[in-house]
């Protein structure tokens, strides 16, 4: 190879590894041009091009370099990472294939290969894929991890823990040994034992920002909070740089801690790495969770004077303006961020909040179309371009939000063994109120004036917990069968033979509690099941403790009026499309108001 062009390929790939991604394109381009069909220099250009999400160019490169150079496990490799991303899981299989066969000895695609069959319960595959593995890097915690991930997709916890357990038996001081297993034992529930193997790994000298964040969780659920507050306190000071961590000790704090100064860590490690952008991320999100948008614009004004510039810092700053009513400064900052970085979602999104607080859906719904044609499934795009369509008195809104037919009441039946509802949800108040152990909501949530359990609600090795899933699961499947079939609705297209969870969780709201209006931008169907009820709101005449639909957040500075009020009763679930508006009405009483909620998506 031409020595030039060597060296300016060297070049290209130093800057797309630091995600200088125009500085890589502005080599690549002209090189492209010179040496037009170099596979080298296409397979660049599409890495490029995925790391700025644009799906289709890099494809078009991927597919290019590999037409010039077919024998490029590599690149097989790579596009087969992108198609997995874009759940095009048949073309990556193929992919991750292609490129094994031309590379037998390539441990990184049999690995990844191994990974997707397990995804798609193609569990014998995926072992034999990960035999290969193990075959070329010999036994290692890596090959462990991977038989272990399988075990698990098959629904094998104990293959799965045997295989940890064994490796670490012959490699006790594998500090990522350790680690694995603890994430395992958490997922499964055993958090004493999960909080002893991440001590483990800790002690070996393993000190990623997950293990701490996963051993505060441990100890948290073992209602250990005075431990699992001292590790995210040793967390921020053995990676003072990570905002992440700062960002998760200092929610942790405000739930548990709510009469200390929960930023007082991160204000203190700013000073000492200004130009941290991580940092001053973490503390404008957290602001901004409380509601602080003028500390933001301080505090990016502190920040600017180091010379940062960021889309993350401009978008934090074009949301805080619109947030303090300086309107014509907000659409300002937006429409340079557009201009910086025209293919991003969040800044377009945003843009078009901010536009219905100013008075111009129409260019907010235009927004969100073109969010939603490079992603059809964009649950926060559809939600604001049905506000959209409301303001613009548009007869979609109602296709996209029809409260009549998808929100649905349904009774949850008690199982076997109780001889009434109110009893099984007694037994069920009881064993949830044990698992209510924060003083305050948590920052980044949408509930006031309550607390939330922690982490996946049905992962708890709990007789009446797993009762009261089995009957969940029941009722959703009986609303779900009468859905009907429209391959042209966002909502209703995305129904499947089956469901799986993706989060559950339990909420108790004190008096004056509530939900602000909100909507769930990972889910498909939403939920609300009420475990308890203040005797106000069973009897009441008025709607306080009610839940309603289709009221934008306030935030958004729009009005409109309620879609639907649902009244709740002891037993009954709400179900409903997860990109729907919904809150709860706050409600005055001594007694709580308890409900579980939990968000389901299609499967595959």
């Amino acid at each position: 190879m031409n020595a030039s062009i060597s060296a300016l390929l060297q070049q290209a790939v130093t800057q797309v590894q630091q995600g200088n991604i125009a500085a890589a394109e502005g080599i690549l381009v002209p090189l492209n041009m010179r040496t037009p069909g170099h596979p080298d220099v296409l397979h660049l250009l599409a890495m490029a091009a995925k790391q700025k999400g644009d799906h289709d160019r890099a494809e078009h490169f991927f597919r290019e370099s590999l037409k010039a150079s077919p024998g490029q496990a590599a690149v097989h490799a790579n596009l087969a990472n992108m198609l997995a991303h874009l759940d095009r899981t048949d073309e990556a299989l193929a992919s991750y294939r292609k490129a094994v066969e031309i590379e037998p000895g390539f441990a990184t695609g049999w690995h990844n290969l191994a990974l997707m069959l397990s995804e798609t319960a193609d569990h014998d595959g995926a072992l034999d894929a990960a035999k290969k593995y193990e075959g070329l890097v010999k036994r290692t915690a890596a090959s462990a991890e991977l038989f272990a991930s399988i075990y698990q997709h098959a629904g094998n916890f104990l293959a799965a823990r045997d295989t940890l357990e064994d490796f670490l038996a012959r490699d006790p001081n594998n500090a990522r040994g350790w680690n694995v297993l603890g994430s395992l034992l958490r997922k499964d529930a055993e958090f004493n034992a999960a909080a002893k193997a991440f001590e483990k790994a800790r002690s070996l000298g393993f000190h990623d920002p997950d293990m701490y964040q996963n051993l505060a969780e441990a100890y948290y659920e073992e209602q250990e909070l005075g431990k699992a507050v001292s590790v995210l306190d040793a967390a921020v000071q053995t990676l003072p740089d990570n905002g992440q961590l700062h960002y998760v000790r200092a929610k942790f704090r405000w739930e548990s801690m709510p009469d200390e100064d929960h930023l007082a860590a991160l204000k203190q490690a700013i000073p000492k790495q200004p130009n941290n952008i991580s940092l001053w991320g973490a503390y404008f999100d957290l602001l901004s969770h409380e509601g602080r948008f003028e500390d933001i614009l301080k505090g990016l004004s502190e920040a600017y004077r180091f010379n940062i510039r960021a889309p993350r810092l401009s978008l934090a700053e074009a949301v805080a303006l619109s947030r303090t009513e300086k309107l014509d400064e907000a659409t300002a900052v937006f429409e340079k961020l557009l201009q910086t970085d025209p293919d991003s979602a969040p800044p377009k999104l945003n843009y078009a909040s901010h536009l219905m607080k100013a008075g111009d859906p129409e260019k907010a719904e235009k927004l969100c179309a073109d969010v939603l044609a490079a992603d059809p499934g964009n649950q926060k795009a559809w939600t604001f371009r049905g506000t959209a369509w409301q303001l613009m008195g548009d007869d979609r809104a109602n296709w996209l939000f029809d409260f009549e037919r998808m929100v649905n009441p349904v009774d949850v039946d008690p199982p076997e063994g109780y001889d009434s509802r109110e009893t099984f949800f007694e037994a069920a108040r009881q064993e949830l109120d044990n698992l209510h152990r924060m003083q305050s909501h948590p920052l980044d949530q949408t509930l006031r004036g309550g607390t939330q359990t922690n982490g996946f609600l049905f992962r708890i090795k709990n007789p009446v917990l797993q009762a009261l899933r089995t009957q969940i699961n029941k009722a959703v499947e009986k609303v779900i069968a009468d859905f009907p079939d429209d391959a042209d609705h966002p909502f209703w297209c995305r129904r499947s033979a089956g469901f799986d969870f993706s989060g559950a969780w339990s909420v108790r709201l004190k008096s004056q509690g509530y939900h602000t209006n909100h909507f769930h931008p990972e889910g498909w169907l939403s939920s609300a099941l009420y475990i308890a009820l203040p005797q106000e709101v069973k009897t009441g005449s008025g709607t306080e403790g009610h839940i309603q639909f289709g009221v934008p957040t306030v935030e958004m500075g729009v009005e409109l009026a309620p879609g639907r009020i649902v009244k709740p009763e002891v037993g009954r679930l709400v179900l409903f499309p997860s990109y729907m508006w919904h809150g709860t009405i706050p409600f005055t009483s001594d007694e709580p108001r308890m409900t579980v909620a939990f968000d389901v998506v299609p499967k595959p």
